[in-house]
């Protein structure tokens, strides 16, 4: 590896993404949290015992020592509700450090001290992944202090060898620093993988929504399968490019593409909009339905606003273009059967005679009409203006009575 390509994962690992280090944070103070009220209650317990027990034996030390353990504790229960993020491991690390070298050195080995203080700080990397620009600069920091305070007689080496090996331990700390890198670095690299397959998931489930209604989804992606289902009352709605085969012979194939293409996304806004759910598509037709997956009372006038919106668009768009779309809008309601239909290629389908009766209003509307049939108009009397047409053979329906929204 050359130096550059170091340095590379150096930064790289230093400057993490700002949700990355929001993650870590707050996974820290859950973990600290969790360390400090155990520390809490296991010195206020054994000074309990001591006070209550043991109160004559006792040496001002041991009331130190487990002291300790309650005023760490507290302090540090107090930072993480602050939410200092990342100054939390740092801020009490700073603060053990004065309790074991100011004070614990003075009653133990210095080597069994140090021992102690660079255990602490190689569990407290491993756990909690701090940075390692602050976690270097800490141990940067006490390793100065520790120079300092022998220089001025606040620590005082009992032996000869005692020097060298706080120069080994040195070494120590600098390999520990390397580790707090490494981690961070398969840490960070980590996080990146089930980030990007996190958002690759994401990107398949908004695929899939554009498919497939969410509830069925769900129902999909946890049974593996789909159970039809049927719904006593919903609209259908079926709108028709009037002039399709017109528009075939004047455009070419790519254009007539992007027409249908414009014209039907501007459809899905407009059915999202009133609350229906889009079904598919086929060639010059459009199909929609309200009052399923989820069930809603106003289907029926949901699926008539939606129509009408549709015919509006139409007219609007064709008086700032020069290819004029015509369509028509046929609704009716009733019951119908809903499913998954194939195994690789997953659409969301309705069947029964309201889609069939639907498709007839469909085909006997005109270009900016939207026809209704009886049972859509019972479920809407009153509540739009509808003209009533003279009874029309409707195939497999015989003669049947039609409304034209006026």
């Amino acid at each position: 590896m050359n130096i550059f390509s170091w340095i590379k994962k150096l930064i790289l690992s230093v400057f993490s993404p700002k949700d990355f280090s929001d993650i870590v944070h707050a996974e820290n103070r859950q973990i600290l949290k969790k360390a400090f009220i155990f520390s809490i209650g296991f010195g206020a317990l054994v000074l309990l015992y001591i006070l209550i027990f043991a109160k004559e034996n006792v040496e001002g030390i041991q009331i130190f020592y487990y002291s300790y353990y309650v005023v760490m504790g507290l302090i540090g229960l107090c930072l993480c509700y602050l939410k200092s993020g990342k100054y939390t491991p740092v801020i009490f690390g700073l603060l053990e450090f004065a309790f074991i070298f100011l004070l614990y050195i003075q009653r133990k080995n210095f080597t069994e001290a140090i021992i102690f203080f660079l255990g602490f700080v190689l569990a407290l990397e491993m756990l909690l992944n701090l940075n390692p620009i602050d976690f270097s600069i800490g141990m940067v920091l006490y390793e100065l202090l520790v120079v300092l305070f022998q220089c001025t007689g606040v620590i005082h080496l009992e032996k000869p060898e005692d020097s060298v090996l706080f120069w080994n331990l040195s070494l120590v700390n600098v390999i520990i620093i390397y580790l707090s890198f490494w981690k961070r670095k398969i840490t960070l690299r980590n996080f990146m993988i089930e980030k990007n397959i996190e958002a690759e998931k994401q990107k398949s489930e908004e695929l899939l929504l554009n498919i497939l209604p969410k509830s069925i989804m769900e129902e999909l992606r946890t049974n593996g399968r789909v159970e039809p289902v049927s719904f006593d009352s919903v609209s259908v709605l079926f709108c028709e490019i009037k002039n399709f085969e017109e528009l075939s012979s004047l455009l070419k194939p790519q254009e007539l593409v992007n027409e249908l293409n414009e014209l039907y996304s501007s459809f899905d806004e407009i059915v999202e909009e009133s609350g229906c759910l889009r079904i598919k598509t086929f060639g010059e037709i459009y199909m929609a339905s309200c009052g399923l997956p989820e069930v809603d009372a106003l289907h029926a006038e949901r699926c008539i606003k939606c129509g009408k919106a549709f015919l509006e668009f139409a007219g609007k768009r064709n008086k700032s273009s020069g290819i004029k779309i015509e369509v028509g809008v046929g609704i009716s309601s009733g019951s119908v059967i809903a499913g998954i239909v194939g195994i690789k290629k997953y659409i969301y389908d309705i069947f029964g005679d309201t889609v069939n009766t639907a498709f007839r209003m469909k085909t006997l509307s005109k270009a900016g009409q939207l026809k209704i049939s009886p049972d859509t108009f019972k479920l809407v009397e009153g509540k739009f203006d509808f003209d009533c047409q003279d009874p029309v053979e409707v195939k497999g329906k015989g003669l049947m009575e039609t409304y034209n929204l006026k």
